[in-house]
């Protein structure tokens, strides 16, 4: 009798295998895809583009490193800067006071008919989410990471992540293929 079981259990580690096999291939292959999207997406793809340089971290503005970027890269939009003053940081105090105003920030842009956002960004980690979650759902919002030897990458689109909406999402092409 473990004879048999252990014959099975060698043919079911052969066939397992396959499935993992058809997993990578699939993960490779989205990989791939959202690459590809990425790669489109990368630059001013709208007709009013606004770049958006918020400082959270105590040191100021950032819009300076934003416009010598934006120079760099010969993409040309204005910059909507917003900061906290220099060696101030987020507290409980003025948290809330922060996200009113980058609320009041957004329905400006939405008023100035702004058609995509490039958002650079120095704040913690949760402040981070919080921003995304004002931000996520609305025109295209294309967010970049300072990189350690300086200047900044394109690195992803607040795209809406969620399920209800997926008809409007730049990821659309994707879902549907693997649907």
């Amino acid at each position: 009798m473990w004879e048999y079981l252990g014959k099975i259990a060698n043919i079911i580690q052969i066939f397992s295998v396959f499935p993992f096999l058809l997993t990578s291939y699939l993960f490779w292959s989205r990989a791939k895809k959202y690459k590809k999207l990425l790669m489109q997406q990368e630059g001013i793809t709208t007709v009013k583009p606004k770049a958006l340089a918020i400082g959270l971290v105590g040191t100021g503005d950032i819009s300076a490193q934003v416009c010598q970027f934006l120079k760099d890269k010969n993409l040309q939009m204005e910059v909507e800067s917003y900061s906290i003053s220099v060696g101030k940081g987020i507290t409980k105090d003025n948290i809330q006071k922060i996200l009113r105003d980058l609320l009041k920030i957004k329905a400006k842009l939405t008023n100035q008919g702004v058609t995509e956002v490039h958002l650079f960004l120095a704040a913690p980690v949760a402040m981070c989410a919080a921003i995304g979650s004002i931000f996520d759902s609305w025109v295209p919002v294309k967010t970049y990471q300072a990189m350690k030897t300086g200047g900044y990458e394109f690195w992803t689109i607040l795209h809406g992540g969620s399920v209800p909406g997926i008809e409007d999402s730049l990821l659309k092409d994707i879902v549907e293929a693997e649907i």
